[in-house]
């Protein structure tokens, strides 16, 4: 079986690299680089290799982060910048949060922040 991470941190599962081409549209050598790791995302997927390249994208594309006010939950993803886009949030605060330079940023904490913090609800970290 080979295993692939789609943009919603659902692994998706095929038994050929051909056949998850042909299911997502791409090309073979493209799906081939994405699964061995040469490649570490390719249009929204995130590659499950060993490879250390692919571990560290891993880690960041699978970064959970909490909003305290609302109590949403969501991943990063493929993209900082579209995130930070998507939800109105300024690139360079964003960044900060994700390499720990802060605690939150306008209500997003990281979700083993608050873990950590042993805090179940949204008004308790407030």
């Amino acid at each position: 079986m080979y295993r692939w991470i789609n943009s919603k941190g659902e692994v998706i599962k095929t038994r050929t690299i051909k056949e998850f081409s042909e299911k997502y549209s791409m090309s073979y050598s493209m799906a081939k680089s994405l699964h061995c790791g040469s490649r570490v995302r390719i249009r929204g997927f995130c590659s499950t290799s060993p490879k250390a390249k692919a571990r560290k994208y891993r880690k960041r594309f699978l970064t959970k982060l909490v909003n305290t006010k609302t109590g949403e939950e969501c991943i990063l993803g493929p993209s900082v910048k579209k995130f930070a886009s998507e939800r109105a949030l300024s690139l360079q605060g964003l960044s900060e949060l994700i390499n720990g330079r802060v605690h939150i940023y306008r209500d997003w904490v990281l979700k083993k922040t608050l873990e950590a913090a042993n805090l179940n609800t949204p008004y308790e970290f407030r």
